[in-house]
């Protein structure tokens, strides 16, 4: 009988600790991970960043000449979309908030989306695109480099979460407006949508930090 007691105590012993281990186990994936990204569910910003990128790659590329003023505005596009791109390969990396993360990977699938497209639309047109940053990016990507932790979080969320989609948002209006050809009309109206999103939700999360 006493030994069963004590069987029966070691067995209560065992299972308690196996749940409180179930438990800190549990606390901890869920410390880096979130249903959330800015106000957006994770289920709702997956379906929304899959149907932008749907749409890009729907965007047929015509062989048409571009104009002068078309030309310039598919390269600040793609200019754009270098920055963006190389930003956010940083944060997927070095990024310690899990929202500020998912941001950031869908933002490399986003660009990578539109880089090939832009590229599909050049070689038809027999254009040459820059393939990777300038000056300018050059400078923000090192400042990114040097930043470790929150500030980190902050700088990518401020420089490419906000500004660089701001900077996307007025590029794509004006291609919207003023471009004639229709491949390069096509591609901004086609990421424009989740350009938007992407620029609303870095924004709510930096209203979170």
């Amino acid at each position: 009988m006493k030994t069963n007691v004590m069987a029966l105590g070691l067995l209560m012993t065992l299972s308690l600790a196996s749940a409180s281990f179930a438990q800190q186990t549990n606390a901890t994936m869920n410390a880096g991970s979130t249903t959330t990204v800015g106000k957006e569910s994770t289920s709702s910003f997956d379906n929304q960043n899959k149907k932008g990128a749907a749409a890009v790659a729907a965007v047929k590329a015509s062989p048409a000449k571009l104009s002068g003023t078309d030309q310039d505005l598919m390269l600040q596009v793609a200019k754009g979309g270098v920055m963006q791109l190389e930003a956010s390969k940083l944060a997927v990396q070095q990024a310690t908030n899990p929202e500020i993360k998912l941001l950031a990977q869908a933002e490399v699938e986003e660009q990578t989306g539109l880089s090939a497209k832009l590229q599909e639309i050049a070689t038809a047109k027999g254009m040459t695109l820059p393939t990777g940053p300038d000056a300018e990016t050059q400078t923000m990507l090192d400042k990114l480099k040097s930043a470790t932790g929150m500030s980190f979080d902050r700088l990518y969320l401020t420089e490419s979460g906000v500004k660089g989609h701001e900077k996307l948002d007025t590029v794509m209006s004006t291609v919207e407006s003023n471009a004639s050809d229709a491949s390069l009309k096509g591609v901004a109206k086609a990421a424009h949508p989740l350009i938007k999103t992407h620029l609303k939700v870095a924004r709510q999360i930096v209203d979170k930090l």
